[in-house]
């Protein structure tokens, strides 16, 4: 465990040496939360009513709650994102360059997951002082109590690694495909909207809610900010954190089993 520790920790010193990246990741935050309230300001305004009927509510969301839910879920989006590290991994398969974790006692999978979690962790620290302000803002909304605050922890945890296995298995298709790129950038794309990331699942059509919840999509972002703003009751909550391990476990194994078959049939040179 040590050397991946390790690797969490070098990881980390070279995303602090890019603080940078943490401001335009901060820009793509707010200029998207501006858009959507630009948006969801001409709808409510040209409407009569008061509140959007919002899936799994009673009363729904008022224009605040609303934006505080949509303004959470671009957050965890942004928390939950691979890109540099999958083109990475693409490119170590595609030019040969994964030889060097053959011959050495380590897994690919684990020593992944460390260097995408250390290079996301400067965005962790900033996106999370940015959290504790809209809370402050926003007492009655964000974490109404203890227990939604461990549960969002919990559940955005189970987030992140199911974005990264999601990410290690179309990666690993770069042992049989010559172009993988297209497919993370579709995907990264894709998820802006069929997560919830820019508008809530919670809206989208019953019959399309009923093939999402069945998914490991609605783990992505709903879950963590429906726990963060209260939605789920504690049997709720424990349904969905079952069901979410349930995905960990399930894509652990497919993501294992696909690079163990890539590497059986690795020719073990570059292009």
């Amino acid at each position: 465990m040590s050397k991946y520790l390790s690797v969490l920790r070098i990881n980390w010193i070279n995303a602090l040496e890019y603080r940078g990246n943490a401001l335009i990741g901060l820009f793509a935050i707010f200029s998207g939360l501006f858009i959507e309230y630009q948006i969801w300001t001409l709808i409510f305004n040209n409407s009569e009513y008061t509140t959007i009927k919002v899936s799994g509510t009673k009363d729904g969301f008022t224009f605040v709650e609303l934006i505080v839910f949509i303004f959470l879920s671009i957050i965890v989006g942004q928390l939950k994102s691979s890109w540099a590290t999958s083109f990475q991994m693409i490119y170590e398969i595609r030019q040969g360059l994964i030889n060097k974790y053959l011959i050495r006692p380590i897994s690919y999978f684990w020593y992944h997951f460390m260097m995408f979690l250390g290079t996301n962790s400067l965005y962790y620290i900033v996106y999370s002082i940015v959290i504790i302000i809209f809370t402050i803002s926003f007492p009655e909304i964000l974490f109404p109590d203890l227990a939604s605050f461990i549960g969002f922890i919990l559940s955005l945890i189970i987030s992140i690694y199911l974005s990264y296995s999601i990410y290690f298995i179309m990666v690993c298709c770069a042992f049989w495909f010559g172009e993988v790129r297209s497919i993370v950038l579709a995907y990264n794309l894709g998820m802006l909207m069929i997560s919830g990331q820019y508008i809530p699942i919670r809206l989208f059509p019953e019959n399309v809610l009923s093939i999402i919840n069945w998914t490991p999509l609605r783990y992505l972002v709903d879950f963590p900010v429906s726990t963060a703003v209260g939605l789920f009751s504690f049997n709720e909550w424990i349904y969905n954190f079952i069901f979410s391990i349930s995905w960990c476990f399930m894509l652990t194994i497919i993501s294992i089993f696909i690079y163990n078959k890539g590497i059986s049939q690795y020719e073990a040179y570059g292009q």
